[in-house]
């Protein structure tokens, strides 16, 4: 996937290609250039990696079951594309979701009879590299039954 012609022309497109291009020549297997990889690069070189990988992967399927070969140029755009596409709507759901999830924090909804509830929460607390989890269990009439942490 990584040594053929065109996956070549695609990645040296981006420029950020040099500060990876180690891993590509040190004959590892395609995991080994992938997790090397995104252990050096930020987190939006990461993400256009992923992008460029998958659009390689889609011209690769285009070619073999469509018969259409995918010019180098349009690979490189469409997993751009696919970038500013995909952040956009995140950060269209994240707008909503945070509207959605407030009003969704304001009413417990108590499980169908016979039933019992779960309710779980988590926080992280990066300075001391720390998690605490609690969980809460209620009955169908929402009465106390069992809480851990």
């Amino acid at each position: 996937m990584f040594q053929c012609s065109s996956s070549m022309h695609i990645r040296n497109k981006w420029d950020v290609f040099p500060s990876v291009s180690v891993f590509f020549s040190q004959n590892q297997d395609a995991r080994g250039v992938i997790f090397s990889s995104l252990q050096v690069l930020t987190s939006d070189d990461a993400a256009l990696f992923c992008c460029i990988l998958w659009s390689i992967w889609k011209q690769r399927n285009n070619k073999i079951w469509n018969g259409v070969t995918d010019a180098q140029t349009f690979v490189f755009d469409r997993a751009k594309a696919l970038l500013q596409d995909w952040k956009s709507t995140k950060l269209i759901r994240g707008i909503s979701s945070t509207h959605q999830q407030s009003e969704r924090i304001s009413k417990w909804v108590k499980p169908n009879p016979g039933h019992f509830k779960c309710n779980v929460d988590a926080s992280f607390l990066n300075v001391s590299n720390m998690v605490g989890i609690g969980m809460c269990i209620r009955d169908e009439n929402g009465i106390f039954v069992l809480a851990k942490q």
